[in-house]
């Protein structure tokens, strides 16, 4: 585009030799020909063009390196004399790549030096249509392409994929489509009758979608599905409040300006179901990114790994457009035992500060938190940095399990009323996914010892208490 000659393209790693003074050698001999050139034309000279790939690996921070060498001290060095010392050089320009630009040293992002900082971010749906466009021009071109393949339906359907992982999702729908020609004998054959019919269809793109090519930055269906396995049962008035609140988080976050951060905590007794409606609140979002922040992810590590990890996965949220991230567990995540009482104090102020901190310009994300130790986070200071809380409440009444019994559908109409009539004018206290524990193990006995083991089951796990009430 500038019609210069052919640039240098450097791989960082390159540039670093074992021998003493070698690298820095090879950084000089980068520039050489365009200091000759200065000195000979002067501003005659043309343009010469330098291009640092993986820029990282040679310009890390001064001062970091485990190593007692100083190698990379010393490479840093020699690039910021060439690029910016006493004899500047007006005939070349010099431009790094790199995808971790918080490892590069202050002193090189200065202006003068790599002053123009350029973001490279996912494409939006108009740009994965172009991309996808290019990557299927040949398939076209040659008459491979089916014609119900929608261009348009697949740059929907592919939130956060970056232009590496659309032109993957190409590749692997090539494949699937070239498999279904290759025999199945003890050598590899293929049927070139059906292959000279070959088309690459729509199935085959959505086959690929759904197995093969995941973002790396975007939603992983499996990362929540797992947690509302069974669906949301609507035992009653206060799930179906929840629910109703759902629909104005998610439209707030999505159109609000003033509020481009909207943290919500789901608190609740254990066993009541919070995770699983959070994680379905996340889904009906229909967000292109959405990530599960929880304790299972994080066993073994230490108290600054599991930070890292706690940050990486706002960081990754920060680039896309709309974000939800489910913190789930939180009192697991800050190590909390009652015993004690001993908590993480530096996971605790890494969540307090990420979950403060408003995303940059023009992103928007929905924080959702689950605990139940409420009190727990009210001592530390910490229900302050959500915006609202909701309350997930247990079955309380008989009438309550047993509607949630003709959801689940496991007992018969009769079994369900001689239930009903054992628990009539009785409170219980139960979790739904404690009454789904429950049920399943009573469900193993003999049809006609069911109701009496699941009562009973009710009686051995809470007790009958003077209040005729059943506590689990």
């Amino acid at each position: 585009m500038l019609n210069a000659r052919e640039p240098k393209v450097v791989n960082g790693p390159e540039i670093l030799n074992k021998y003493v003074g070698e690298s820095e050698a090879n950084i000089r001999k980068l520039f050489a020909e365009a200091e000759d050139e200065q000195k000979r034309l002067g501003a005659n000279s043309g343009l010469h063009i330098i291009i640092f790939d993986e820029l990282d690996a040679i310009c890390k921070q001064r001062g970091t390196g485990a190593s007692s060498t100083g190698v990379h001290d010393t490479v840093v060095n020699q690039l910021l004399s060439k690029i910016d010392g006493v004899e500047q050089l007006n005939n070349i320009l010099v431009i790094g790549m790199t995808n971790r630009p918080d490892l590069i040293d202050d002193a090189l992002m200065r202006p003068g030096r790599f002053e123009v900082k350029m973001e490279i971010s996912l494409p939006d749906e108009k740009g994965r249509v172009q991309i996808l466009t290019i990557h299927t021009n040949k398939m076209r071109g040659f008459n491979l392409l089916a014609t119900d393949v929608d261009i348009k339906e697949l740059a929907a359907e592919t939130k956060n994929y970056s232009g590496a992982e659309l032109e993957g999702l190409v590749r692997a729908a090539q494949s699937t489509a070239m498999n279904r020609h290759i025999k199945a004998t003890s050598t590899v054959e293929v049927d070139m009758e059906r292959a000279e019919k070959l088309k690459v269809t729509r199935a085959d793109f959505l086959g690929s979608l759904n197995n093969d090519i995941k973002p790396m930055f975007g939603t992983n269906t499996e990362d929540y599905s797992s947690y509302i396995m069974n669906g949301i049962i609507k035992w009653g008035d206060p799930v179906t409040h929840v629910l109703g609140r759902r629909e104005l988080l998610v439209q707030q976050t999505k159109n609000s300006d003033r509020t481009p951060l909207v943290a919500v905590l789901v608190e609740g007794p254990p066993h009541s179901g919070k995770t699983a409606l959070a994680a379905k609140i996340a889904e009906d979002s229909q967000f292109p990114f959405i990530k599960m922040c929880s304790p299972d992810k994080m066993i073994g590590h230490s108290e600054i790994s599991k930070c890292q990890a706690i940050k990486k996965i706002f960081e990754d949220a920060y680039k896309s457009q709309l974000s939800c991230v489910v913190v789930d567990d939180i009192e697991r995540l800050l190590d909390y035992v009652p015993i004690g009482p001993r908590f993480s104090n530096l996971v605790l102020q890494a969540l307090l500060v990420l979950l403060k901190k408003a995303p940059p310009k023009g992103r928007k994300l929905l924080i959702i938190g689950t605990t139940s130790r409420k009190d727990v986070l009210q001592e530390m200071e910490m229900l302050d940095a959500f915006s609202t809380t909701i309350h997930i409440p247990n079955i309380s009444t008989g009438e309550q399990l047993v509607d949630a019994l003709e959801l689940l559908g496991s007992f018969s109409d009769k079994e369900r009323a001689s239930i009903a009539q054992q628990l009539k004018g009785k409170r219980v206290w139960i979790g739904i996914k404690k009454l789904l524990v429950l049920i399943e193990m009573s469900l193993q006995m003999e049809p006609d010892y069911r109701v009496t083991k699941f009562v009973t089951l009710l009686r051995d796990e809470g007790a009958l208490n003077e209040g005729d009430q059943i506590r689990i």
